[in-house]
């Protein structure tokens, strides 16, 4: 059967790769794809793999990544803050390993220092796409740049994950499959001088499917030291089986440091294209039961795929360390944004040619309750709320907007939770015509109303200027947030060096 491009030839896409230098002949690509459906406009099944992925195929193919890892650059510098009133951070460059862009920005900060944070990206300069970079001093410098290493007969695909254990030690994940999109796996790595030194490269989380595609994991560990699963990984999974048809999300755990894995657990149900399931995320509570959400969208929309249409976020847990899971709840359901140009399988940010993810970010405080952030369409612009759950997930309360007086873009939110005074942070991007900033939103009483909504960018960002690997315009899929003490951490690509790079920034609290 014939196989049809994610995008035909003479699409805008490829009139934009073209223009970049980069070559139209990625007949690898397109055979990688699945028959497409019948309506025209409709989209093959490997247009739902994640954008990172694609753009890293993309950028491959077309011999753009490097061969070497590069020398470190000079990491930009910042001097801390007086720390009288709650102060916004000064803005400093993370990603430090050459001129080619950096997106999907996580943060997260080690329970043991303070002043050991940890980053990475969908770095274009590394030859697989993985780098990591740490933090000795709360932020204000990054020495620790890293190219993660590929596995022999594999490449990376980026997604980048970190993690610190309950013991300090810094890990790191990112996706490694064949140049077909096959045979896909985890690999990890860990440091325990945060970052100074890494561990051999060895293979975490693995295919559901056989062949399969290990797509947009994301990892958490559980640092409650009394918790009776204290120090376990958990790792969460979009699993396309070798068509890119089927797939499901799955957890998979380590309880030993990464040493070995428990072999992926299903969540959700198969889902069969065109409904796709993706996009999952973790929480871990204090008595070490883990918290899974993910969307499920149906790919008819106007587009032909999951643009403009109404997808359904959905739940489950695990009370006994990740072995069984719970039957998924439906939370509540949200409009995606459309596929305007038809470049986004999951809706871009109006009036650009940005995709944008809908990852349902869950997080719970010191009580147990449970919180969800994510996008609405209004059918004008994007609008953030979140949701919250008083009994474990079983029924959730109606979403409450982040930001009710805005009437523009917000998107890529990220929440976190402060378990010590109860703070609740979600920082998201927020649009201004051609450009953006990330704004920090806060809520001190249980997510019933939100303050701030503040930027804490010291200037403005394009969306010309993010672009992929391949010279395409790409955001990434998520950006990073996490509380350490009374600083909350934030990540998000940003391009005032003229190409979008890992930025950080926040707000210190007295």
């Amino acid at each position: 059967m014939a196989r049809t491009p994610p995008y035909p030839r003479n699409h805008r896409f490829w009139r934009r790769v073209a223009a970049a230098g980069v070559p139209l002949a990625l007949g690898a690509y397109f055979a990688l794809t699945a028959a497409a459906p019948a309506t025209a406009a409709s989209r093959p099944a490997l247009a739902a793999v994640s954008g990172g992925v694609l753009n890293a195929f993309a950028a491959r193919q077309a011999g753009l990544l490097p061969m070497h890892d590069p020398p470190p650059r000079q990491v930009g510098t910042a001097t801390a803050p007086a720390r009288p009133h709650a102060t916004i951070l000064p803005n400093v460059r993370v990603s430090n390993q050459g001129n080619m862009p950096s997106d999907e920005v996580p943060v997260v900060a080690n329970p043991n220092n303070s002043l050991q944070i940890e980053s990475g990206a969908n770095d274009y300069n590394c030859p697989n796409v993985q780098g990591f970079y740490n933090s000795d001093d709360g932020g204000f410098t990054w020495p620790h740049q890293h190219c993660m290493p590929n596995f022999s007969g594999k490449v990376g695909f980026g997604d980048p994950n970190v993690a610190y254990g309950v013991d300090g030690t810094a890990y790191i994940l990112g996706i490694d499959a064949t140049l077909s999109l096959t045979n896909g796996v985890i690999a990890f790595q860990k440091s325990t001088d945060n970052g100074v030194s890494w561990s051999s490269l060895a293979a975490g989380p693995k295919a559901f499917y056989p062949s399969g595609l290990t797509d947009k994991e994301w990892t958490e560990v559980d640092r409650t030291a009394s918790s009776p699963f204290a120090g376990c990984l958990y790792t969460s999974i979009t699993q396309f089986d070798s068509s890119f048809n089927n797939e499901t999300i799955t957890v998979d755990h380590s309880c030993d440091g990464g040493t070995t894995w428990s072999g992926p657990k299903a969540v959700s149900a198969q889902a069969t294209f065109p409904v796709v399931r993706q996009f999952s995320d973790l929480g871990i509570g204090a008595d070490g039961t883990v918290y899974a959400s993910w969307i499920k969208c149906t790919a008819n929309g106007p587009a032909g795929d999951c643009g403009n249409t109404t997808a359904t976020v959905e739940f489950s847990k695990s009370t006994d360390g990740g072995n069984t899971w719970s039957s998924v709840v439906s939370v509540h359901t949200v409009k995606l944004a459309p596929d305007s140009c038809f470049c986004a399988f999951y809706g871009n940010v109006p009036g650009t040619s940005d995709r944008v993810s809908e990852i349902p970010v869950i997080d719970v405080d010191a009580s147990g309750n449970l919180y969800i952030t994510d996008y609405n369409y209004t059918g004008t612009f994007m609008q953030g709320r979140v949701s919250k759950s008083t009994n474990g997930g079983t029924t959730w309360g109606a979403p409450v907007l982040i930001n009710a007086a805005g009437t523009t873009d917000q998107f890529f939110h990220w929440l976190t939770i402060n378990r010590s005074t109860g703070h609740i942070a979600v920082v998201y991007l927020s649009r201004r015509s051609g450009s953006y900033r990330p704004i920090v939103a806060v809520s001190t009483d249980g997510g019933a109303t939100w303050k701030g909504n503040r930027s804490i960018a010291s200037a403005s960002s394009t969306f010309a200027s993010c672009l992929s690997g391949g010279g395409t315009p790409f955001m990434g899929d998520y950006i990073g947030a996490a509380w350490a003490g009374n600083t909350l951490h934030a990540t998000w690509p940003d391009d005032r060096t003229g190409t979008c790079e890992d930025e950080w920034g926040g707000l210190t609290f007295p």
